[in-house]
């Protein structure tokens, strides 16, 4: 299928945009969020909403924006839905970690490997994941990451600095 018509193939038109493309920002995220009610982790994860992020970086990158994992998604939006203060910080935040992830060849925890055979070295620049029990990494915050689960997931917050 030629390059200009992928955005019309079957199993890529319900896909939502890249993080790192020019489509996704603050005002289309506040957009895509704007009234659901279901967790913000969840609609991150939900790739109608933005394609291709992953458990580990959402933790990662919620935990950048000191957002919780258990806000309501739809509070990225104002009632009239333009983006808050709050969704400029987790979109520069999802980009922020994603960049990392990608100049570290990404997060080997099990089988991944760059493709040169190599092994990923985020997994050394995790501030939450995996890290239940550790003390929070942001700077004066005595809170402890800890784990629950989200729709069958893992997931790694500070209680503390993540409202």
């Amino acid at each position: 299928m030629p390059y200009d018509r992928l955005d019309s193939h079957p199993l890529l038109k319900a896909l939502g945009p890249e993080p790192l493309g020019n489509h996704f920002n603050a005002a289309y995220l506040a957009s895509a969020c704007a009234g659901r009610r279901t967790s913000l982790k969840a609609a991150l994860l939900d790739q109608k909403i933005v394609a291709g992020l992953g458990n580990i970086y959402v933790c990662e990158a919620l935990h950048r924006a000191r957002l919780s994992p258990r806000r309501l998604a739809g509070t990225l939006a104002t009632q009239d839905g333009r983006p808050t203060e709050r969704t400029e910080r987790l979109v520069t935040a999802i980009r922020e970690v994603l960049r990392a992830a990608i100049l570290a060849g990404g997060s080997s925890l099990r089988d991944h490997r760059r493709v040169d055979g190599e092994l990923g070295y985020f997994q050394h620049n995790f501030r939450v994941y995996d890290r239940e029990g550790s003390p929070c990494p942001t700077y004066r915050c005595r809170g402890t990451v800890q784990r629950m689960v989200q729709s069958a997931r893992s997931t790694f917050f500070c209680p503390t600095c993540q409202r």
